[in-house]
């Protein structure tokens, strides 16, 4: 009974601390009233926060020799200085915790340093109720044994995790270490949970999923439950002739890709398309790199040929191939264990564009802002130039059978501000494509369709129209995402050359080619197509862009789908932006067209707190003037309840002096690190003023690009 009464306190004080948000943190702020630190599992108020009210056994000591975590709130938005004047004192800053809070690590000679720095307005332990997932807290309900992966402040508290495993007889699956610090995954009871939160190293703790691959190529007959659609129809799908797009050159753009594997192992395996193509490939697996079910090969040549092949023609450019084989949606803990390593080879072979076509979350992420998401966050923070393609996922499902798809099915991946996460629309595809349709799909992805307009409808018909697996935002947080969304259904592309039967490929009559759906393959497409507009940037500004570049130019020129397939009366899809679609369907043709470009910068050098870029752009003519902001991030922490870090806000003023914001909203934008605005400026011609300002950058400076067109 006791330990029944443990956990629902537990549950309790979540939900207590949870509802506990201030009403108008803008008012606040100007007030210097007591702002809260937001956390996932709670918001303190340092004026009325009492210890005491948190369960016994996940409270943490305050005021010990030794080393361990605590929250620092300063009197105002963290300044630059602040944070190195903690570095001097011998604090370790590990992140940013809104509002105008860092957790850091020290000892006790260092806490007494920092709290006698002027602008601290307070201290506190971050305890090890803090630490713990919510997902993980629900599972102190439940008993058991449970998966999980730890983020640890360093390498250096790898061993005492372990040490602590041993001594409660938990079993370490696995340990990683970066720059940034460490992950371990562990498996263990539930009730040991406390005792690998109170170990002073650890920072986060989630549960370890199993991954996802992000795409499917589909079986045939019955398997594929094609008996609906009739055997004529079946025997025509199975039977079906198709003469591949020809692929010409190959750019000197490299792209990243990490998926299941490829071909039959080895470069020497690859399908015929692929060679020469794959520059590099190498397995976290410690096999050959061969391919488990189909889906790398099937989202390499998606990105080859930039989602294309079968149209006739030819391309004149494809992007080379750095390709990795994981076991990302293949088991648990996944393989490798941190994302970082993955891209740190990914880069170091010279990709500037890496795209994951499956990935180590699963379904215990969705819209949730974790682990694999802050290390991808990180990676691009010190790799600026380094953009991340990752898919949005295919657990679209209209569980409520309205006829519309519902929210809340992004995965864990995806979240990360600083990726370019695609969703998917419907494709167009030339040719006698199997017709598909939602109800036919039911089997393969997660998501079902009983009702209308979406059962019986068909899924390679609409490109105004999204994908009804393709999964949905926003985050936890709010953000909007995906980011964009690609064609993810009726795509022809490679087979891996096994037994089609054996590894699920829906055939086409060419053992060299099958079809594939998902928004894995949506992100392969767009990742080919960013490689192929970064080397044309390249050239055009006679530098290498960066990554905040391109995903400014991408989203400036996505086009909205609004209203979707089924027409104005039953929107499937709002205005963008939005999280169905983002900012609209991934479109580079205007990116080609350089006399729309009326400006464009790449600061590297940056905003700190305060500063703002002022640009006045004359517009003569034209019908639409679209302005995008974007930046690459600072890493959050999983633990943070907000994950915007380094805020910047863009706004525009008309000639006549209206103001207009980004994002459809009426104000300044606190969450995204992408704004756009998007004016109708028909017979509006005259001087409009771009501003560019810092709200608050805690980790200065903060580099931005910005596109006018």
């Amino acid at each position: 009974m006791k330990g029944r009464l443990g956990i629902a306190l537990i549950s309790a004080a979540f939900l207590l601390l949870c509802c506990a948000l201030p009403r108008d943190i803008a008012r606040a702020e100007e007030e210097g009233l007591n702002l809260p630190l937001l956390l996932v599992n709670g918001s303190i108020y340092a004026r009325d926060f009492n210890p005491e009210d948190l369960p016994p056994a996940f409270r943490g000591s305050s005021g010990t020799d030794a080393f361990s975590l605590y929250l620092v709130q300063f009197e105002g938005p963290v300044r630059e200085t602040w944070l190195e004047e903690l570095g001097a004192r011998g604090a370790q800053v590990r992140g940013y915790v809104p509002y105008n809070a860092v957790l850091a690590g020290m000892d006790g000679e260092a806490l007494s340093r920092v709290k006698g720095l002027g602008p601290v307005a307070w201290t506190g332990p971050y305890h090890p109720y803090f630490k713990l997932s919510p997902a993980l807290q629900l599972r102190l309900f439940q008993g058991g044994r449970v998966k999980v992966l730890a983020e640890l402040s360093g390498a250096g508290y790898v061993e005492e995790v372990a040490r602590a495993a041993q001594i409660g007889g938990f079993q370490v699956l696995g340990a990683e270490a970066d720059e940034w610090g460490a992950v371990v995954a562990l498996e263990l009871p539930v009730k040991g949970l406390r005792d690998i939160a109170a170990l002073p190293g650890v920072e986060w703790m989630e549960l370890c999923g199993e991954g996802t691959v992000a795409g499917a190529v589909f079986p045939t007959g019955a398997e594929a439950g094609v008996s609906a659609r009739g055997e004529a129809e079946a025997a025509r799908a199975t039977s079906l002739e198709v003469t591949p797009r020809a692929l010409g050159g190959t750019t000197d753009e490299l792209v990243g890709l990490s998926d299941t594997g490829f071909g039959k192992g080895g470069l020497e395996g690859l399908p015929p398309d692929l060679r020469g193509r794959v520059r590099f490939l190498s397995s976290r697996r410690g096999d050959d790199g061969a391919d488990v079910g189909g889906h790398g090969t099937a989202a390499a040549g998606v990105l080859c040929a930039g989602g294309t092949l079968g149209e006739g023609g030819s391309f004149s450019t494809s992007p080379e191939i750095i390709a990795q084989a994981t076991s990302y949606g293949l088991g648990c803990p996944p393989l490798p264990l941190s994302i970082y390593s993955l891209l740190e080879e990914a880069h170091e072979k010279g990709a500037a564009i890496h795209v994951c076509g499956s990935v180590p979350e699963g379904s215990e992420s969705l819209g949730l802002y974790g682990i694999h998401a802050s290390r991808r966050d990180a990676f691009a923070w010190s790799h600026p130039r380094f953009l991340l393609v990752e898919a949005a996922g295919n657990g679209g499902t209209d569980a409520d059978a309205d006829g519309v798809v519902d929210q809340g099915s992004l995965l864990g991946g995806a979240t990360a501000k600083n990726v370019l996460s695609v969703g998917g629309c419907e494709g167009n595809a030339a040719g006698e494509v199997p017709a598909a349709r939602y109800s036919d799909l039911e089997g393969v992805f997660p998501g079902r369709f009983p009702a209308p307009p979406l059962k019986g409808d068909g899924c390679v018909d609409g490109p105004t129209g999204m994908a009804a697996f393709s999964a949905r935002g926003p985050t936890s947080d709010g953000r909007i995402k995906p980011d964009l969304v690609a064609p993810a259904t009726g795509l022809l592309t490679l087979s891996y050359g096994g037994e089609l039967s054996a590894r699920g490929l829906w055939p086409t009559g060419n053992q060299l080619y099958a079809w594939a759906y998902g928004t894995g393959m949506a992100a392969a497409a767009v990742g080919g197509g960013l490689a192929r507009m970064r080397a044309q940037a390249r050239a055009w500004l006679g530098r290498e862009p960066s990554a905040a570049l391109l995903k400014a130019f991408a989203v400036n020129n996505a086009v909205d789908l609004y209203p979707g397939q089924y027409g104005s009366e039953r929107p499937e899809v709002p205005r963008a932006p939005n999280c169905v679609e983002g900012w609209g369907r991934f479109a580079a043709e205007r990116f080609y067209d350089r006399g729309s470009w009326l400006k464009v910068v790449d600061d590297e050098e940056g905003l700190r707190t305060g500063e703002a870029r002022v640009f006045r752009i004359e517009v003569e003519g034209g019908t639409e003037l679209r302005v995008t902001l974007a930046w690459t991030d600072y890493p959050s922490l999983p633990a943070a309840r907000l994950h915007l870090v380094n805020d910047l806000d863009l706004r525009v003023i008309g000639p006549e002096g209206d103001v207009f914001y980004p994002n459809g909203r009426d104000s300044r934008d606190p969450l995204n690190n992408v704004e756009r605005v998007t004016l109708d400026v028909s017979g509006k011609p005259g001087l409009y003023t771009v501003e560019v300002t810092a709200w608050n950058v805690p980790f200065a400076p903060q580099p931005y690009a910005l596109v006018i067109q």
